[in-house]
């Protein structure tokens, strides 16, 4: 069983990554056979989308950079895991370049037919989000539309969210309750693998 983690935050040790490394904690506790792979979007080389079209024209994308293999790593995923800080109301630029660039799995497999990935194996997706205002019904509204997107164009069920706001007043390893709730989502979690 195979998982992958992104971490889509510029912060490699801040809030968002601290939630996120105590669910794959409790994820690896709860499915031993978890085989994860754990990325941060900070240490990869991801070219936005540049609007070429050619994967309307053959498989794949013609930027060679770390996305070609982020990928064959979707493809061989149960679990994809992404995790972002909210920046005006969505997720990070640098993982919006990411999921920017799945354009060329949909172009792929609704253009030429020839998917990218198995559009028959069964995933399931969640979504790790911190944001600094206080709760608000409108504070995570605008993120999960596109992680919707994305999910959809990965062939990805999109099961579940936790969401931690209020980090500009009091941040997560504040919080002990809320790293006790995170191991419990991580448990949920493993139990729909």
């Amino acid at each position: 069983m195979k998982g992958l983690a992104i971490l889509g935050s510029p912060h490699n040790n801040g809030n968002t990554a601290k939630v996120l490394k105590r669910v794959i904690s409790s994820l690896k506790k709860a499915k031993p056979e978890l085989n994860l792979d754990y990325l941060k979007i900070k240490d990869l080389k991801i070219e936005p989308c540049v609007a070429c079209y050619s994967c309307k024209k053959k498989q794949g994308c013609v930027i060679d950079d770390d996305m070609l293999n982020i990928y064959s790593k979707l493809d061989q995923a149960d679990l994809i895991l992404i995790a972002s800080p909210i920046y005006f109301n969505t997720v990070t630029a640098q993982l919006k370049a990411l999921i920017d660039r799945c354009q060329a799995l949909w172009a792929n497999k609704f253009i030429l037919k020839d998917p990218l990935i198995d559009t028959e194996k069964k995933r399931i997706g969640a979504f790790i989000s911190t944001a600094g205002e206080p709760l608000s019904e409108d504070s995570f509204k605008y993120v999960v539309a596109t992680l919707d997107l994305f999910f959809k164009g990965v062939d990805t069920e999109y099961y579940d969210n936790f969401f931690v706001p209020d980090i500009d007043n009091k941040s997560v390893t504040e919080q002990p309750n809320l790293l006790q709730e995170a191991d419990a989502w991580a448990i949920k979690l493993a139990e729909q693998l």
